[in-house]
């Protein structure tokens, strides 16, 4: 039996309607994960143990769902009782990606980890075409091409620097493309479940609630309590963050071909550029260090010209019927 959800999409609904929501919600996400690295980046070094910062944010954001899922209809709930067995697979394999990339960025600064974990939307997007056989023309197929050159351009910059600051990032960044291809499996899995009618945000109650308790014997809830308030609000960003930021992804998964999701989400290490250039002058001591190079902007105009050239080239499609 279908659990109780919202139709994929309106037959009645405006196609270029539909498709502004999906580019303003995928933006949305992108907008709140290059604030995320930062962030976190804040906790882990304030000594905050990575598992209990995971299991925050998965409870923080479970609880918010239920009660936006239950004020508009309580059978929604029902979901949790007999949750899809892909649901599953893809709340544990989102539970491997949040530790794998904070373990990670434990590891490296927030530009590095931020460019790296961007190789799971770009798997994403090669799952979208090869997959679900989502169409992309030849023109979009270039600024996805020069977009990937900017992204590797990026990577040498960082690693370039990293190689002159004497750091080795080499563990770091192997966890972090662990963690990029288990986000990857996960996107495709929701997407899959998307297609199939169910509504993106009873979906986000398994993914939320499984990963809470399978990490509960995992957390050292003693933890909690030397956090000081200045650090509870980073605290709270972060389980906001995940429940707006994977709302607002499901909400875009709904409304266009996952490639062009992902094309958006790999602009949120600029939005991490600019958010650490911004915080640069007032010599923060919160403040993680970090350094992008002249290559590195120029990777940026690059990433930036490719993905909007691809978004610019897509036209408006009424979604074909789910069969």
């Amino acid at each position: 039996m279908r659990p109780p959800s919202a139709p994929l999409t309106d037959p009645s609904a405006d196609p270029a309607r539909e498709r502004r929501l999906g580019l303003i919600f995928a933006s949305l996400t992108a907008l709140l994960w290059g604030f995320l690295a930062i962030a976190m980046k804040v906790a882990t070094d304030a000594g905050i143990p990575v598992i209990p910062i995971v299991w925050f944010r998965f409870a923080f954001s479970v609880l918010g769902v239920a009660v936006f899922v239950g004020l508009r209809s309580r059978a929604r709930l029902a979901i949790l009782a007999r949750p899809p067995a892909l649901a599953l697979v893809a709340a544990v394999l989102l539970t491997i990606n949040y530790i794998g990339y904070l373990e990670g960025l434990e590891r490296t600064t927030p530009t590095n980890a931020q460019i790296l974990i961007q190789l799971a939307p770009l798997m994403l997007a090669m799952i979208g075409i090869f997959a679900f056989k989502e169409k992309m023309t030849r023109k979009q197929g270039l600024g996805v091409l020069v977009a990937l050159v900017g992204f590797a351009l990026f990577a040498w910059d960082k690693h370039h620097s990293a190689a002159l600051s004497g750091a080795d990032l080499d563990t770091g960044n192997l966890i972090i493309v662990g963690a990029a291809f288990a986000w990857a499996l996960y996107a495709a899995g929701q997407k899959v479940l998307v297609m199939r009618g169910i509504a993106p945000q009873d979906l986000n109650l398994i993914f939320y609630a499984v990963p809470a308790l399978l990490l509960i014997p995992l957390v050292d809830f003693s933890a909690f309590l030397s956090i000081t308030p200045g650090y509870w609000l980073v605290m709270v960003f972060l389980g906001a963050n995940t429940l707006l930021g994977y709302g607002f992804l499901g909400e875009a998964f709904k409304r266009l071909p996952a490639w062009q999701v992902s094309l958006i989400i790999t602009l949120n290490p600029l939005i991490t550029i600019a958010a650490m250039e911004f915080l640069k002058p007032f010599e923060l001591a919160w403040v993680p260090a970090d350094h992008v190079g002249l290559v590195g902007y120029l990777a940026a105009l690059l990433v930036v010209g490719g993905v909007g050239w691809v978004l610019f080239m897509a036209k408006s499609r009424r979604p074909r019927p789910v069969r």
